[in-house]
């Protein structure tokens, strides 16, 4: 397979070395942000209740984040889709409450919408945005013009990300907000030294590794005839099959996934089980010390294979490019919680040669760009 030939020829927005630069923007991202997500939480310690919210794949941030606050906090956290917040406005929404919202460009329409209804309604209000310069209209012209608001920024090594399924700031997104959370509610540690110290490089390592690429081009081939998948995760990974199948698969190769909480997949999937299996399944892997997400993923696995075959069954396991100490490092429940850095990685690096074997672009998609402007929504429902 000429890989090469197809990067060039389609991989237009230069996703390849983004990916490649996922640890170098966390990095660059600890390295300016860190004192200041320190100070802002400290101001932030007085709110009663938490809301987080964004679009897309800042949607899935929070709710990857939601796992690790509802372990160290005892404040309740809302996670709602930016335009569910703005469309049904939370009756609890006062100056006590806290909105946290996402968004790579700053600019995305619904998010600024939830931005305005929260500042309506008095709270405080936090974005988490990759936008450095002045927009008319944004989540920082807004936050900054607010005596309430707050701006944190995320950097990458790229500016500004161009391909569409944006991988750096999705991982630099979940940096500032899971290290919002921790100080908000003084986690111990060890949450703080595998967030800090070790994911960076271990991201960095995997984003780079020769091991994963060619693993990656294996199951592209593998897989290049399907047109249709299931993606399963368990717990916080839940939000990374979701990431793999509802942006990395249907947006960047262009084709049908679905994403199912593998806690959920005894109550449904199971059931399509003893009909033919047609369409290969992407599971993510657990470590062996996660008791109860490896028992889930062992009986999901198998039951595919016996089902399906060997063919129709993908592992996406970052541990099987780590050595023992990083293993260890991660096998408790800090590391249970701040795994899905290492599960976006893996999956993003197979989404991209699947793309490429199918002669897609996976850094462009059209009708996703356009929903993200008022104008072009316009434009849409009049082409109607």
């Amino acid at each position: 397979m000429e890989w090469r030939s197809l990067e060039k020829e389609y991989d237009s927005m230069g996703m390849k070395k983004n990916i490649e630069a996922q640890g170098d923007s966390i990095e660059l991202t600890l390295r300016k942000e860190l004192e200041r997500i320190r100070e802002v939480a400290h101001v932030l310690k007085d709110c009663k209740r938490f809301v987080f919210s964004g679009a897309g794949d800042k949607y899935l941030v929070p709710m990857i984040t939601e796992f690790l606050w509802n372990h160290i906090s005892k404040k309740p956290l809302n996670v709602i889709h930016s335009r569910v917040f703005a469309d049904y406005v939370p009756e609890f929404l006062d100056d006590d409450v806290c909105v946290v919202l996402i968004s790579q460009s700053g600019t995305t329409l619904d998010t600024i919408e939830a931005c305005r209804t929260a500042i309506d309604k008095g709270c405080v209000v936090v974005s988490i945005t990759n936008l450095k310069e002045e927009k008319k209209t944004s989540l920082v012209s807004l936050c900054e013009s607010y005596e309430k608001g707050y701006v944190l920024r995320t950097h990458t090594k790229f500016y500004p990300e161009r391909p569409l399924p944006s991988t750096c700031t999705f991982h630099t997104s979940l940096l500032v907000l899971n290290l919002l959370a921790l100080f908000l509610n003084d986690a111990n540690e060890e949450f703080f030294n595998i967030q800090i110290n070790h994911i960076p490089r271990v991201v960095h390592d995997l984003s780079n590794s020769d091991e994963v690429r060619s693993e990656a081009k294996e199951y592209a081939v593998k897989l290049k005839n399907f047109d249709n998948f299931h993606v399963v995760g368990d717990g916080p990974r839940y939000g990374i099959a979701r990431k793999h199948g509802r942006i990395m698969l249907m947006e960047g190769v262009k084709t049908n996934a679905c994403a199912v909480e593998s806690e959920e997949f005894l109550h449904s999937l199971i059931e399509t089980l003893e009909s033919k299996i047609i369409d290969p399944l992407i599971i993510m892997k657990p470590l062996d010390s996660w008791k109860s997400s490896i028992m889930s993923y062992k009986l999901i696995k198998n039951l595919w294979l016996r089902y399906g075959g060997k063919d129709k069954v993908c592992v996406i396991d970052p541990f099987r490019f780590l050595n023992q100490d990083v293993k260890r490092c991660f096998s408790g429940i800090e590391g249970n919680l701040l795994s899905p850095f290492l599960y976006a990685v893996v999956s993003s690096w197979h989404a991209y040669y699947l793309a490429l074997i199918k002669r897609k672009d996976p850094g462009v998609a059209k009708l996703v760009s356009k929903v993200r402007e008022e104008k072009e929504v316009k434009r849409l429902i009049e082409d109607e």
